[in-house]
């Protein structure tokens, strides 16, 4: 009787696992990740290897970068990102994102940039003053002159920006204009 029972378990089992052997797979189409395309693709050669770069939101033209891809001056994709997201959009002169600016900066470079009145002139960091069209994607460089000190210039415009912190923590604690 027990091996009846046993038989009949094993039976009941394979039955209620059973796949259909006419089930079909369906097949998705994979998505490609996109980045914004604020300019013209670069070439850069790292290790002697060399690749084209779409400039995206940590790209710029002239970072160094490591064989794998990645950007080798944290620093400098840091401030690269600052400009994109705050200063090309316009974003920085916006009173709704002073929250989030503000983050970026410390409270003595915030203090450079007070204009007197309870405001701050941005104008030190975008060049839009007197006609002047001030830096835009299409016409800014980014220049590192010393470790964690860049030169951005476009427009006519230059600016010195110190940017200081530890992987991946870094603010903006100085800012001039030249």
């Amino acid at each position: 009787m027990k091996k009846i029972l046993f038989i009949v378990t094993m039976v009941a089992l394979v039955m209620g696992t059973a796949v259909d052997a006419s089930a079909k797979v369906k097949k998705t189409k994979k998505k490609v990740a996109k980045t914004t395309q604020v300019a013209k693709p670069s070439q850069v050669t790292a290790h002697g290897n060399k690749m084209n770069i779409d400039q995206g939101m940590y790209t710029a033209e002239g970072a160094t970068r490591l064989s794998n891809g990645d950007v080798a001056n944290l620093e400098q994709a840091y401030l690269t990102n600052f400009l994109m997201e705050y200063v090309f959009t316009g974003n920085l002169v916006k009173d709704s994102y002073f929250r989030y600016v503000k983050l970026k900066f410390t409270d003595e470079a915030l203090e450079m940039l007070k204009n007197g009145e309870d405001g701050y002139d941005w104008t030190i960091i975008t060049g839009k003053r007197n006609g002047n069209e001030g830096i835009n994607p299409s016409n800014y460089s980014m220049k590192e002159l010393t470790p964690g000190q860049f030169l951005v210039e476009g427009g006519g415009h230059k600016c010195v920006f110190v940017v200081s912190g530890k992987d991946g923590a870094y603010k903006i604690s100085s800012v001039k204009a030249e």
